[in-house]
């Protein structure tokens, strides 16, 4: 059989890997058939009935499913924890299991519990199964992974000499093994379509082209077959039993792991299906349907695997949500041409979070790299361009016209323009070239032939060239391209308005040298101001012929050096030395088709993962609000109500009284702007309550006609007596009516304000509402404070209110009597005249106005 495949020669590598596959295959075929029973003393009996659909519903072996049953360890079942299994073992489920298996009458010797794992054959529970076992498109697709052998160039990368497999096709003992229904008699006998490829021979990992086929139609499989299904339930049985569990296709892979989650234990299968998604080069997986890895990651709790899918998905997005137009929903493609698929849904979904965060990072630096002082806001200094600045300190206050401030303005206007052609290169290059690449479009093309089909195909250059700005700073092109610097020489002798670099620099400092002999060069200065600015230059004479021979020249090529060096070290923390699997990059599994993403994701995007894969979503949805607000005045009331400061209108309309008499023009004071015949105020509340409207003719009234001695308006006394004293506004934004504020005065001699008022009527009312309003003290509890205006409200309504004398004042002119017998709380349970609809009577009124 000749199966010389390998374009390095190498004739029987890929027959070998065949007939292996092949043989394990149907090793593993006999087994699930017929479970081996090792041990008789286990007392559960688990059962799978398979449905009998005729000779097309065989196996490769020919021989249709029979019934499996098995014998299971009944400490071991219940030890996994899952609910599903457990409650398997109910007396109800018991007997409804012995009735449907025939077991009414008695059970096999040794046989204590019987399981029946048969799936349903209709109603909800199989639809909600059916929909979790439906077969991705690429998982379908995937033999083809073990069959095409890709382009050798992929195996070159960026940052790495080579990428061990890249360049060759997946094991067959991981992705060529056969559906548990085959549809091709005799399949096992004609090893060709077993075998990879040879180079060129076929498309890709996608469909079959229009008119055209690729693949034998045996393997053509369901999307949902009630046989795989229940093959993979016993497949899951004797994984639990300590047998080994054979993954030898993604089919197989995807319904065993959906299965072990169905029945609630996952742990059964992690290790497995980590291993099959890990193993090199089988990762390229992930690479391609990022969204299903994705999904399976995150049920069965793998880090790695969540980690590498959620960063390829979070990259695709954000280029997305960077676009000029608006995007509503993703687009069926990525920029790339990847078909995009479902990863699920989540309540919170972390991926459109990260992604929006990188694409607003990335924006933040693109306006950073595009500002004028972007060589002062770089983590690494610039020594040269700092030296420059402190120049800058003492030039700048020379007229324009001064010949020194004129080749400064030339120099620095020179070197920012100068870095600005680089951005603008590394935005618009002529290619998509990369270091260490000799031909990186063929390379990068040649990733893409594994997924991209030839239909609709475009050129990676021509789909970059598309993108917006912001988007291209979210391809690793762009940083490549920025950290890689012309030579010294060619940097210097860039031109800016029509002189080179050099010669800017060499003209400073001519000028610089020259202004600093010359005191009439600096006449505008004094003594003072000279030595300060000399400071700035880490020179501390007051000499100035010492400063003029301690200070040091502007040197072009020291700012080169100094330069490249910082700007290279910006360019890191945005992308990595590259994408290839390393522990010290924080990636650990091998990429091989992701050179055009940049998976650099930063610790704000990453924490949107689950704590278990080292993220900050413990499931509350906490890390996906905004910080609560500093709260300075501690939390208001129980619950999420918190006092954020003091509330002061902003944009309130107000006139204020001139100390003359009249009234001043409209201005702003102490922060609120004042205008005429306006007596409302619209607070927003930081709470999300929405603008709270709080009105008083009367105050507001009192407040603009008033006028005060000694240059004080009455506005500015309203202004500060009043800061955070609103009920409505700092306690959740609760309406307070006016019966209830006249109710809840209690023992003042406040007269009833208006609805809302802010004020009382003199001094002494003000000091009593400071009072009343303010937080309790440190010694002091809340409820303390609540049970005092319970006991006051509960006085009042048992009495009729006849504490208050004539004309609305205590009798005991505010202050407060405590009384034992007035502690006794009444429950109204003798009233005749309570409804029921409350168990305290005011405390309502009470809770509005105290919370």
């Amino acid at each position: 059989m000749d199966v010389s495949f390998d374009p390095a020669g190498n004739s029987r590598t890929y027959g070998e890997a065949c007939v292996n596959s092949l043989d394990t295959h149907m090793a593993e075929l006999a087994v699930v058939k017929k479970p081996d029973i090792r041990d008789f003393q286990d007392k559960v009996l688990a059962v799978v009935k398979f449905p009998f659909e005729g000779y097309l519903k065989a196996a490769c072996d020919g021989d249709p499913w029979p019934d499996v049953q098995l014998r299971m360890n009944y400490e071991k079942l219940m030890g996994l924890g899952s609910k599903t299994i457990q409650d398997m073992f109910t007396p109800r489920a018991q007997a409804r299991f012995r009735r449907h298996l025939g077991f009414e009458q008695s059970l096999p010797e040794g046989i204590e519990y019987v399981l029946d794992f048969t799936p349903p054959s209709e109603g909800p529970e199989l639809a909600d199964l059916t929909a979790a076992l439906w077969l991705p498109r690429v998982v379908k697709l995937w033999f083809l992974a073990g069959q095409y052998i890709p382009d050798p160039i992929v195996a070159d990368g960026i940052g790495v000499q080579n990428r061990p497999l890249a360049d060759k096709a997946v094991g067959g003992i991981l992705t060529l093994g056969h559906d548990d229904v085959c549809k091709g008699v005799g399949c096992i006998a004609n090893y060709a379509d077993w075998q990879a490829r040879p180079l060129g021979e076929l498309p890709g990992i996608v469909e079959n082209p229009v008119g055209t086929r690729h693949f034998p139609p045996w393997r053509d499989v369901e999307d949902y077959c009630p046989i795989r299904h229940r093959a993979a339930i016993v497949r899951v049985l004797n994984a639990i039993n300590g047998e080994s569990l054979l993954l030898n296709s993604a089919v197989r892979m995807w319904t065993v792991a959906q299965v072990a989650i169905s029945l609630e234990i996952p742990q059964v299968v992690v290790d497995p299906v980590t291993q099959w998604l890990v193993a090199p080069p089988n990762t390229k997986f992930i690479e391609i349907c990022p969204e299903r890895a994705y999904q399976l990651a995150r049920a069965l709790k793998i880090p790695s695997v969540l980690t590498t899918s959620f960063k390829i998905l979070v990259n695709e997005l954000a280029v997305d949500y960077a676009s000029s137009r608006p995007v509503t929903r993703p687009p069926p493609l990525t920029w790339a041409q990847r078909r995009r698929d479902d990863y699920g849904d989540h309540p919170s979904d972390p991926i459109e979070y990260a992604s929006r965060a990188l694409a607003e990072r990335m924006q933040q630096a693109l306006q950073l790299l595009r500002s004028e002082d972007f060589f002062t806001r770089l983590a690494d200094p610039i020594n040269q361009w700092e030296c420059l600045r402190a120049y800058g300190t003492v030039i700048e206050v020379l007229s324009p016209d001064t010949p020194l401030r004129v080749v400064y303005n030339d120099l620095v206007k020179g070197l920012v323009s100068s870095f600005s052609d680089l951005i603008e290169s590394a935005l618009y290059p002529e290619s998509l070239e990369q270091k260490s690449i000799k031909n990186p479009t063929a390379m990068l093309e040649a990733q893409r032939d594994h997924y991209v089909s030839e239909a609709g195909r475009q050129p990676l250059f021509s789909l970059y060239s598309r993108l917006t700005d912001h988007q291209k700073l979210l391809t690793p092109f762009f940083w490549d391209r920025l950290s890689r610097f012309p030579e010294r020489r060619g940097f210097t002798l860039s031109h800016y308005d029509g002189t080179t670099l050099r010669i800017l620099a060499e003209n400073f400092n001519v000028e610089l040298t020259y202004a600093l002999r010359d005191p009439e060069g600096i006449a505008d200065l004094t003594e003072r101001e000279f030595v300060t600015a000399m400071r700035l230059v880490s020179c501390a004479t007051t000499n100035r012929d010492n400063v003029v021979a301690a200070l040091a020249e502007f040197n072009i090529d020291h700012f080169y050096h100094e330069f490249c060096a910082s700007v290279k070290s910006f360019c890191a923390q945005y992308r990595p030395s590259h994408n290839y699997g390393n522990e010290e990059h924080d990636n650990p599994i091998p990429l091989y088709l992701s050179d055009h993403l940049l998976l650099s994701l930063s610790e704000k995007e990453m924490n949107y993962l689950p704590i278990w894969a080292n993220g900050l979503d413990d499931g509350s949805g906490g890390v996906f609000q905004e910080p609560v607000p500093p709260a300075e005045m501690g939390p208001s009331e129980p619950g999420p109500g918190y006092h954020t400061g003091y509330t002061i209108p902003t944009g309130t309309a107000m006139t204020e009284t001139d100390p003359d008499g009249g009234a001043t023009d409209n201005r702003t004071v102490s922060g609120v702007q004042r205008y005429d015949d306006v007596v409302s105020t619209i607070a927003p509340s930081d709470l999300g309550v929405g603008d709270l409207r709080i009105a008083s003719s009367t105050a507001s009234a009192s407040l603009i006609s008033g006028g005060g001695g000694g240059g004080k308006s009455r506005t500015d006394d309203w202004v500060s007596a009043t800061a955070g004293r609103s009920v409505d506004v700092q306690h959740s934004g609760t309406e307070t009516s006016t019966a209830t504020t006249s109710k809840t005065t209690g023992r003042s001699s406040l007269a009833t304000p208006s609805e809302g008022a802010f004020t009382a009527g003199d001094e002494e009312d003000r000091m009593y509402a400071d009072a009343r309003y303010a937080q309790p003290a440190a010694h002091q509890a809340q409820g303390q404070a609540i049970e005092q205006y319970v006991h006051e409200v509960d006085g009042e309504s048992r009495e009729g209110g006849s504490k208050k004398s004539a004309g609305g004042d205590s009798e005991d002119d505010g202050e407060l009597v405590w009384d034992s017998d007035e502690m006794e709380v009444d429950l109204g349970l003798d009233d005749e005249d309570d409804d029921g609809s409350s168990t305290l009577d005011g405390f309502e009124e009470v809770d509005a106005e105290v919370r």
